[in-house]
């Protein structure tokens, strides 16, 4: 009898015993974090895609508290 209170539709809908895949391990898991550097220690595309946005947040901020404060 199927667990009402499940709402994984695989559980509910799956054959009787039948077990899930188990998830991927090793490179092609989609959990993995995102590795910054590439095996030769240099930075990857997405450590430069978070450094521009870093900075450019940086600079909206500052930009923002320097219209709000300077005098009119």
């Amino acid at each position: 009898m199927p667990d009402l209170w499940d709402t994984n539709p695989d559980h509910i809908f799956g054959a009787p015993g039948e077990q899930p895949d188990p998830a991927p391990t090793g490179h092609d898991d989609p959990t993995n974090e995102v590795l910054l550097k590439d095996h030769r220690g240099r930075l990857r595309l997405p450590a430069y895609i978070l450094i521009a946005l870093v900075t450019a947040l940086a600079a909206i901020v500052v930009l923002t508290l320097a219209v709000l404060i300077a005098p009119r």
